[in-house]
């Protein structure tokens, strides 16, 4: 990768949505900032990470910065873009952004995917870069024509047309339109008259990957190349004793340690955790992998790493966790008040005027992410010279950054090639795997793909954390929510990943922890929200929807408990209690949809759960029968608000996958552990859903506002159908036969039989 040239102020504006052109031999590139998550967006003002082109040869490409992980997000973005630029998508050709540490970024890059965050982030950047690079082509047209009177012109998919007759395409004019100054403020299409936005539009992305075209990581392949397969400690925190010899027929037997930034929980920096047996094939090195006989050292707290012991820590802070302490050390086993109400929730709970007191403890597993592609990286490492990299990463540039403090090359040798993900789900925005590819090249100075077989998928994931979560609620007389106390204790993931430690958490604690357990808009006369950090070692990380998955369940779930304490309908008690109209008109818009309050059919039950995340409101109502014994989920109807819709076919897309994955994480998701190692390896002790078992699935997207405010926040997608599914499904089941689930999974001992 060589250096891009220094862009001068005419070319370049360094502002939050500012814009930048930038001429060339054939035609306009139109620089704009495109943060890649929420927090690029909040720090990185005066970067440029993708770019727009208009060629003389009417060509049009849009770099993207996001990673492919099946959600449509390049097809989007492209659809929010071309509805100012007043161009069909169809004639968009989307790249893949690489990655840059340079500030303002040069070209389209890619920074991080996480969070539902690529459209919402990117709505009103696009549409403002569409309607920039409009209207510096109708200029340049203006000028070729001599008519100066912008009221002369029109434009239709990418041809101005004036009022004489008179015709040009962007390509004829793209060039002069380069050596124009972007006027500010260029007028977006009105709502009213929006073409593209919001209507179903078909996917490129998916012909590739329905003929085999598409590349993903496991697909890439390098002259040259050969396989590693990775091999780690079974013991979390344990690391090599001594490097064995390497196996007939095999390249060798490389050392991989926990490289500085990657090491999570207790698998710390510089331990030698695993080994990457290379081969010429990657079934000969697995194989080999597998016989090879290794020695580890254990760290000496392995016996207490399992989880009885977990469970045990989790209910003992339940109730002796000890108060955070500004500018304190405030270790794991810390509680943090999230939010207090005025008046005294504990003692409200014990008042008199409390009639009923409704207490309920929930209980939720580590749960691995399982992506369909396991992790692999394939590295070609010259001296230094140059270092490239193919790997499916939701985070190019901190790929890019760990490549370059590990090979001690500058940005511009190192290249980062984004392939398609086979699902991210949050575990591909780790750099643990890259981390061991780069070891491996750098080791046999030679291209190598590494791979993690299936089994160190499972057994070396950063899991959903466990969770223990306690809920007290008290009824009045009248039945309204007179006080709530809320406490969850669970690992933290953010303390996880900070070098200063748990004191980063601040006064709240991490806000992973509690997400969607705070700020609910129901009517409690008083409440308290605590989190207390749990003390596991367990690598865990970001899962989709990460403490939403978790919150939600518990809180949904409490809220159903106190309807049946009522004597109320499910959903009549919460459209009483809640305050905010857009909540009011998603729970209703579910209940409708699913016919709430006629009966369901014989042997059948419905249950309702609402929540939010990302920006978005989603109520679910699940539909369940008791099928010989047991459970079979029959229809799932969701209810979506996340103020507008770019793509109603990609978002009720979406909508589906989540509800697959809740259904999985739901009925049968869960690791174990005992002296540090992980006990489910593989699907055979991790059931998923069979196609058979497949729900029917509505989803209905609640209207944007007629005129859209650009001040309003936009929700997120991705990860939407996943918080309410196990509430409203736990809530179902609790109403067909009686039985409250509190612990999940629903099946914890479920296996997917032969496999």
């Amino acid at each position: 990768m060589t250096e891009s040239p220094v862009l001068d102020r005419r070319q370049f504006v360094g502002a939050v949505g500012a814009l930048g052109a930038l001429g060339t031999a054939s035609g306009l590139t139109l620089g704009l900032f495109l943060p890649a998550g929420s927090t690029e967006a909040a720090t990185a003002t005066a970067a440029v990470n993708a770019w727009l082109t208009i060629g003389s040869d009417n060509s049009i490409q849009l770099a993207v910065g996001a990673s492919d992980m099946g959600q449509g997000a390049f097809a989007g973005l492209a659809q929010v873009l071309c509805e100012d630029l007043m161009v069909d998508p169809a004639r968009v050709r989307l790249v893949q952004g690489a990655p840059t540490l340079a500030t303002p970024a040069p070209v389209g890059t890619a920074i991080n995917t996480v969070g539902s965050s690529v459209t919402r982030n990117n709505f009103w950047r696009l549409r403002d870069a569409g309607a920039t690079a409009r209207e510096m082509l109708v200029s340049a047209a203006m000028a070729s024509i001599g008519d100066a009177s912008r009221a002369s012109y029109t434009v239709t998919d990418g041809v101005i047309l004036h009022s004489s007759g008179q015709r040009r395409s962007y390509g004829e004019v793209a060039a002069a339109a380069a050596l124009l100054t972007p006027p500010t403020g260029a007028p977006l299409v009105p709502d009213s008259q929006f073409k593209l936005i919001g209507k179903t539009l078909a996917r490129p992305d998916v012909l590739a990957k329905v003929d085999g075209s598409a590349i993903y990581g496991l697909d890439v392949r390098v002259p040259n190349m050969v396989y590693a397969v990775i091999r780690h400690c079974p013991s979390f925190g344990g690391t090599l004793t001594a490097l064995p010899a390497t196996p007939a027929g095999m390249i060798a037997v490389v050392p991989t340690k926990v490289w500085s930034g990657t090491g999570r929980g207790a698998e710390l920096t510089g331990n030698t955790n695993a080994v990457a047996v290379v081969g010429s094939n990657t079934w000969d090195a697995w194989q080999a992998a597998k016989r090879l006989s290794l020695k580890w050292t254990l760290p000496t707290n392995v016996a207490s790493m399992n989880s009885t012991q977990f469970m045990a820590d989790a209910q003992r802070l339940m109730t002796s966790a000890t108060p955070y302490v500004a500018g304190a050390g405030n270790p794991p086993g810390t509680l943090y008040t999230v939010e207090r109400s005025t008046a005294d929730a504990n003692a409200v709970l014990a008042a008199p005027t409390t009639t009923r007191l409704v207490s309920a403890t929930y209980s939720l597993p580590y749960v691995a992410h399982a992506c369909m592609e396991v992790l692999n990286c394939t590295v070609d490492y010259v001296a230094g010279v140059r270092c490239e990299v193919w790997a499916p990463t939701q985070s190019a540039r901190s790929a890019l950054a760990l490549v370059c403090n590990m090979t001690g090359l500058t940005a511009d040798k190192v290249t980062v090639h984004v392939t398609f993900l086979g699902g991210g789900l949050g575990r591909k925005a780790e750099m643990d795997f890259i981390s061991q590819a780069v070891q491996v090249g750098m080791a046999l100075q030679r291209p190598v793909k590494l791979m993690w077989p299936r089994e160190e998928d499972f057994t070396h994931d950063q899991y959903r954390p466990m969770a223990l979560v306690q809920v007290r609620a008290g009824l009045d007389a009248n039945n309204f929510v007179a006080a709530w106390a809320y406490r969850n204790v669970s690992p933290s993931i953010l303390a996880q990943r900070s070098a200063t430690g748990t004191t980063a958490l601040g006064p709240r604690g991490d806000s992973q922890g509690y997400e969607a357990s705070q700020d609910l808009p129901y009517s409690f006369g008083a409440r308290l929200t605590e989190w207390v950090s749990h003390p596991s070692l367990v690598p865990v990380g970001f899962w989709r929807s990460v403490g939403a998955s978790i919150n939600t369940f518990a809180v949904e779930s409490m809220m159903d408990e106190l309807a049946a304490a009522a004597g109320q309908d499910p959903f009549q008690f919460r459209r009483a209690r809640l305050t905010d109209p857009r909540w009011i008109a998603v729970l209703e818009a579910a209940a409708k949809a699913s016919g709430w309050g006629t009966a369901p059919p014989a042997g059948r039950a419905r249950g309702i759960a609402i929540g939010t995340a990302f920006n978005t409101i989603v109520a679910q109502v699940v539909e369940v029968a008791n099928s010989t014994g047991g459970l079979r989920v029959t229809r799932v109807w969701v209810a979506v608000d996340s103020y507008l819709t770019v793509n109603p076919g990609s978002v009720e897309a979406q909508i589906t996958g989540g509800v697959v994955h809740g259904l999985n994480a739901t009925l049968y998701g869960r690791q174990t552990f005992n002296n540090g190692a992980a006990q489910s390896r593989n699907f055979n002790a991790n059931r998923m859903i069979r196609l058979s078992e497949m729900p029917a699935v509505s989803v209905i997207l609640l209207p944007p506002p007629a005129n859209v405010d650009r001040t309003v926040p936009i929700g997120g997608i991705g990860e939407l159908g996943v918080p309410t599914l196990a509430p409203a499904l736990a809530n179902a089941w609790a109403r067909l036969t009686g039985t409250r689930v509190r612990t999940l999974p629903f099946y914890p001992a479920a296996t997917m039989g032969g496999l």
